[in-house]
């Protein structure tokens, strides 16, 4: 799953889990990353992610030009070689 809007839209960053199972992953690209700046919201975020088996990764380079660092261990950051890898992966895509 694909998450591109800011993470000022919450529902956008929610609604994504009720479509989510166990050992799929969510993507966070363009202003999705924008979500590893909003400590409170994203802690929920991460609690249901684990709760459900999701794992959540973060496009670096969308990370670099917005200036974020990634503060959750949790969330891996990827480059988009990675990308590929996950498309293969995961045999369907959803993007919000």
């Amino acid at each position: 799953m694909v998450i591109s809007r800011s993470w000022h839209d919450q529902v956008a960053l929610f609604e994504p889990l009720c479509f989510a199972g166990a050992g799929d992953t969510i993507l966070l690209l363009e202003d999705g990353v924008l979500a590893l700046q909003s400590p409170i919201t994203l802690a929920s975020f991460l609690a249901k992610c684990e709760a459900s088996q999701v794992s959540v990764v973060a496009m670096l380079d969308d990370c670099r030009l917005r200036g974020i660092d990634n503060k959750y261990p949790q969330i891996d950051l990827v480059e988009y070689s990675a990308y590929v890898d996950l498309v293969v992966a995961h045999d369907k895509q959803i993007a919000w």
